[in-house]
């Protein structure tokens, strides 16, 4: 009998401490609290940010269930005494092979990738661009997002940030996306060099039945 061909799955070089979840466990929100308050603290000070944070976590959480993603994690720390409200959603959406009439190098799978985005007019395309690792071809997207936040009387307008990385599967039309979100959107160009070297570092696995 032959085993049944399994897709090699995306990894990636995580610096620092980062938190594993499973989206489809009902203790992932008792687990995305511990997080907050490891990553911002429990000062009275802080409240503002832990909203921010916790909303922002409990959201990305809530995107990873509903697609169905494979991983799911929250940075603690990226360098000792360093903390960063980040996550990270690693996914295949259903649904996104590409025609076959295109052929299977990323050049062309990331192309047409991008041209049905365009297309769909889906939101950053604008911002789209096509990365290359010396193991991953990648498309990225960016989202930055505003909105008003209320606390204690007070309003403030925050902004956030969303980053996808779009690899093309090796040897395939499929794709995996990966998703990095913070709520500290006023650092976009500082957390996009940060995930670019995330993104660019990540590797495919063999497949099943290979060394």
């Amino acid at each position: 009998m032959i085993p049944e061909k399994v897709a090699p799955r995306l990894t990636f070089q995580l610096p620092g401490q980062w938190l594993a979840l499973d989206p489809r466990d009902p203790a992932a929100a008792q687990e995305v609290d511990a997080a907050v308050r490891e990553t911002v603290g429990v000062a009275d000070d802080a409240a503002l940010a832990r909203r921010r944070l916790r909303e922002s976590l409990t959201r990305a959480v809530d995107a990873a269930r509903a697609a169905d993603a494979h991983g799911f994690f929250v940075c603690l720390e990226l360098a000792p005494e360093v903390r960063l409200p980040v996550s990270l959603t690693v996914h295949a959406p259903s649904g996104m092979r590409m025609t076959p009439a295109i052929g299977t190098s990323p050049r062309a799978v990331l192309a047409t990738l991008q041209a049905s985005f365009a297309e769909l007019a889906v939101e950053g395309i604008d911002t789209a661009t096509r990365l290359d690792g010396p193991r991953a071809s990648m498309l990225r997207l960016e989202r930055v997002r505003e909105e008003l936040v209320e606390e204690n009387g007070e309003s403030a307008v925050v902004t956030s940030l969303e980053v996808e990385y779009w690899f093309a599967v090796p040897g395939s039309k499929n794709v995996v996306l990966a998703l990095f979100a913070s709520p500290l959107g006023e650092l976009r160009n500082a957390l996009r060099n940060l995930f670019d070297s995330i993104a660019l570092a990540a590797s495919f696995g063999p497949e099943a039945g290979e060394a």
